[in-house]
């Protein structure tokens, strides 16, 4: 199981590397364009930011061919590390299809149906991304979405993994794993939120309280 920080910024990613239990980092074209104009220069600085671990990228080419030309520019950057998302539709699936033959990791995004999730199994995709807070507020049931892809991948037995995105807080993040996310990716301030919980921090504040206590006694 993994963990993912899902953003183009290099602070975040940075960040994200010192937590401690994030794999790798995620984006798409809309984080891109937050803070730049050159999708893969950034995507080259992420890299370093972040030097281990898989790192997604979505091509924003316009064409096929453009497509195609952007993942293996891409790839190149860092080609152990480098996985492309590709838009779950008919043109994302024949170019992963086309990309994993060259040996090119690739993923299908922005599922929203287990046939989305056959389709990453077909193409030899190595991951499926469902939109789980995104599908709940459109009405497809973000979780059960989840539950159905893992269902399906594991009666094939496929390689091919989910990894759950579109996460807005931590009870979304282990709700997903729970119904059978392999994989998971959310912002940084999601993500920095994991190991939070007041309880922890009252006994923190006990255990230290009790030492200073035992310390000052003669």
């Amino acid at each position: 199981m993994a963990i993912y920080v899902d953003s183009a910024s290099v602070d975040d990613v940075t960040a994200a590397a010192s937590l401690g239990f994030v794999t790798g980092f995620t984006t798409n074209p809309a984080l891109m364009a937050r803070v730049t104009r050159d999708a893969l220069g950034q995507f080259g600085r992420l890299l370093a930011s972040f030097p281990a671990g898989p790192a997604f990228f979505q091509p924003t080419g316009a064409t096929h061919g453009a497509v195609l030309d952007d993942a293996r520019a891409a790839a190149f950057l860092a080609p152990a590390r480098v996985v492309i998302k590709l838009g779950a539709t008919p043109a994302g699936a024949a170019a992963a299809a086309v990309l994993t033959k060259e040996g090119i990791r690739c993923s299908l995004t922005a599922a929203y149906a287990p046939a989305q999730a056959l389709a990453a199994h077909g193409t030899g995709c190595s991951w499926v991304i469902p939109y789980v807070d995104r599908a709940d507020r459109q009405g497809v049931g973000g979780f059960a979405l989840v539950g159905s892809f893992a269902a399906l991948l594991a009666q094939l037995r496929s390689d091919t993994r989910v990894l759950a995105a579109s996460l807005k807080t931590p009870a979304q993040l282990t709700d997903a794993v729970l119904h059978g996310a392999h994989d998971v990716t959310a912002p940084l301030d999601v993500l920095r939120a994991l190991p939070q919980h007041p309880l922890s921090d009252a006994a923190m504040h006990e255990f230290a309280a009790a030492w200073d206590d035992a310390r000052r006694s003669p």
